[in-house]
């Protein structure tokens, strides 16, 4: 049962980890984006949208054919 615990803590730990990364990120991007005309932040945001979705689908993908291995 010990076991358990200590592995739920550590991903919370990674996970929260992994959260600090991902907000520094897109701080950083958003500093950049905000500075650039309204008409182009459109574009750049339509166009990470797409491809953070299509990054996570085909991720998905390989991991359920990994899966059902």
């Amino acid at each position: 049962m010990a076991d358990v615990k200590v592995k739920v803590l550590e991903d919370f730990g990674r996970e929260a980890e992994l959260r600090k990364k991902w907000v520094r990120m897109w701080e950083k991007l958003g500093e950049r984006i905000l500075k650039l005309p309204k008409w182009m932040q459109t574009i750049i945001l339509e166009d990470v949208n797409t491809a953070i979705t299509n990054r996570i689908a085909t991720m998905e993908m390989i991991q359920n054919a990994q899966r059902n291995r």
